[in-house]
């Protein structure tokens, strides 16, 4: 069993328990060890889409990590929480009187690439821990800011002190960060009361199985949800191999190929079976990356 399952991940549940919850139903109806994993967590208390790799799926999970996300989202402003989001201890408390249109105007603002601060409440790394781990000893640390950009923002509503936006961002944008800075920006501070992702790349929620639903599912059932690697990979440029040369890209050899796209790129042979990830160097030279046969 190999391929992509998107999942939609209810709330208040770790994106790990999720992955043992599959691994777990996988074991008991295939009667198999078979390699789950995601592509990129969703907090605790967030809901929505999840890129579950299965098999031999696994050993793409950096590939499919820097596809770009949307998220809907809804902050209060007046507060502000040490995690950023509903979880989190409330730290500061505001009075706030904005006015719809001011708030329309600094929402819409964020459309544009910037440097961004991660949470301290965050899965990033300092000097070989994660950052929540530090911030719930009360140790503070400084996270350095990552570019990122957002390519749309949509206001759903507002009702103040709440508003609801639809972002559409690239990898590695924190929404609790990019609420609080909407807050910061009115003076009243805000936090996430809910978060919901709709879609990695072109995988949209509304195709993915609910995670009680999947748990009662058969092999079967399972396999027909499953999206092929072939699929999966749609970013990527596709190239075909001739007879003799899909056995020297199986066997790890470089060669010259009649190609000029450079990077990454999917490998097929003439009937279109799935060989592996190649990169084209200078020359066009094909090296093969990750093999699959």
């Amino acid at each position: 069993m190999d391929g992509i399952l998107l999942v939609d991940k209810p709330e208040n549940i770790t994106s790990n328990y999720l992955v043992q919850k599959i691994k777990k139903h996988l074991k008991k109806t295939t009667e198999k060890d078979i390699k789950v994993g995601h592509t990129g967590t969703l907090d605790y208390f967030a809901s929505g889409l999840m890129v579950i790799t299965i098999g031999k799926a696994t050993r793409l999970t950096e590939y499919f990590q820097g596809l770009d996300k949307e998220y809907i989202a809804t902050g209060e402003l007046g507060k502000v929480t040490d995690t950023y989001d509903r979880q989190g201890r409330l730290i500061e408390k505001k009075e706030c009187s904005i006015d719809r249109e001011t708030l329309k105007k600094i929402i819409l603002s964020f459309k544009k690439t910037y440097f961004q601060v991660p949470p301290p409440f965050s899965s990033k790394r300092v000097e070989g821990k994660r950052a929540y781990q530090l911030a719930k000893k009360g140790i503070q640390v400084s996270l350095k800011p990552k570019k990122v950009t957002i390519y749309s923002i949509h206001i759903l509503n507002i009702d103040i002190p709440f508003f609801t936006i639809k972002v559409h961002c690239s990898s590695g944008t924190y929404i609790r960060s990019l609420i609080k800075e909407i807050g910061d920006e009115t003076g009243c501070g805000a936090y996430v009361t809910s978060l919901r992702r709709t879609k990695v790349g072109h995988f949209r929620v509304e195709n993915a199985v609910r995670l009680e639903e999947l748990l009662q599912m058969t092999e079967e059932e399972i396999k027909s949800r499953l999206i092929d690697i072939k699929d999966a990979l749609y970013f990527f440029t596709e190239i075909l191999l001739d007879p003799g040369f899909d056995e020297r890209f199986i066997k790890g050899q470089r060669f010259k190929v009649p190609y000029k796209e450079k990077g990454l790129v999917k490998v097929l042979d003439k009937n279109y079976r799935f060989l592996g990830i190649g990169e084209i160097k200078e020359n066009q030279i094909l090296q093969p990356v990750k093999v699959f046969v």
